[in-house]
């Protein structure tokens, strides 16, 4: 079983109002809240968790929030580091037909001293658990000083010197510009990210395929893990194109869906003893267990929509996945949207 790190470059507090019915523009009144420290690699971590995959979630969060640390859940998976200032606030609507609306704050910015120090802790953490995989996942903050671009070359470089993967869950310009970095392995795009990749819209699931091999070959990626919301997920790999999918026990909430997705996959996409260490290209890696990684991704994806929340308690109540050689005459069931990320 793999171990893995996860880095969440701008955490979040997670703020849920449960609504009987939300209608815009109007006041709305709230029949309960909830509120947590969360983001997408802490979600990713939390899940891995769960399946008992080794792992721990490495995150910088603001001085005036530390009181989140005591009431957030597996507090035991935090490698935190205390920054000036808050952090931001993601805010789900949700109804109880499971219509969701989210309001997601901007990533605050970073100073350059901070993220030095997040890049350090990073690379401790993958070496304290021989990781076979960082997940870098969310929005990715500016540089407080410049407005520049994060830079993730160093971590990125000893990563993989040190033998371990590395998975890329984000959007926009940031995905598109970390997935040409030479260092990724897997990327995690939606439907909507990946035709924002290739500037066009996909149709049908062969659209969906044809674009994830152009951006396979052009970044030479090693997986893309593609999640298509209530139509399941590919995964394509050089050699390799699958399907996958799993009927979810009942539709609550979807935020978080996509990072039980990546959990599922990365967790269960080693078997035997996973990493040994000092590898530095792809070929010298633990082969990739793809079909059975796809199947976990469907399962967890599927369950992860059944909860509240960001947070699943248990795995119990997992649907059975179905993973085969897709159709690519399947139409999606909602049309693709290219984004302007200039």
């Amino acid at each position: 079983m793999p171990s893995v790190v996860t880095l969440t470059p701008a955490p979040v507090i997670d703020r849920t109002y449960f609504v009987e019915r939300f209608d815009e523009g109007k006041v709305n009144r709230a029949t309960d809240q909830v509120e947590f420290l969360s983001g997408k690699g802490l979600n990713v971590s939390r899940t891995l968790h769960l399946a008992g995959v080794a792992t721990s979630a490495v995150l910088p969060i603001g001085k005036e929030d530390e009181h989140l640390l005591f009431r957030t859940p597996n507090p035991q998976l935090l490698r935190i580091l205390r920054v000036p200032g808050r952090i931001r606030v993601n805010t789900q609507i949700l109804e109880p037909s499971g219509r969701t609306t989210n309001i997601n704050q901007k990533a605050v910015p970073i100073p350059a001293d901070d993220w030095d120090e997040v890049v350090q802790m990073t690379i401790r953490e993958l070496r304290a658990l021989a990781a076979d995989w960082l997940v870098v996942s969310g929005s990715v903050p500016r540089m407080a000083e410049t407005g520049e671009h994060l830079d993730f070359d160093r971590l990125f470089a000893e990563t993989r010197r040190l033998g371990t993967r590395i998975a890329l869950d984000t959007s926009g310009s940031s995905l598109a510009r970390l997935a040409r970095s030479e260092h990724i392995n897997l990327i995690k795009p939606n439907a909507d990210e990946l035709a924002t990749l290739v500037d066009r819209h996909l149709h049908t699931v062969g659209d969906v395929l044809e674009a994830a091999h152009e951006v396979i070959e052009r970044n030479g990626l090693e997986v893309a893990l593609v999640s298509l919301g209530g139509d399941g997920a590919v995964a394509v790999t050089a050699r390799e194109t699958l399907w996958g999918h799993a009927t979810a026990p009942r539709v609550v909430n979807t935020t978080g869906a996509g990072d039980a997705t990546l959990a599922g996959f990365v967790g269960s996409s080693i078997q035997g003893p996973g990493r040994t260490g000092g590898r530095a290209d792809f070929s010298e890696l633990p082969r990739l267990t793809v079909k059975r990684a796809l199947g976990a991704a469907v399962t967890y994806g599927a369950l992860a929509v059944s909860v509240p929340t960001t947070i699943m308690d248990s795995l119990d109540d997992a649907p059975t996945p179905v993973v085969e050689a897709p159709d690519p005459e399947r139409e999606l069931s909602e049309p693709t949207k290219v984004f302007d990320v200039k």
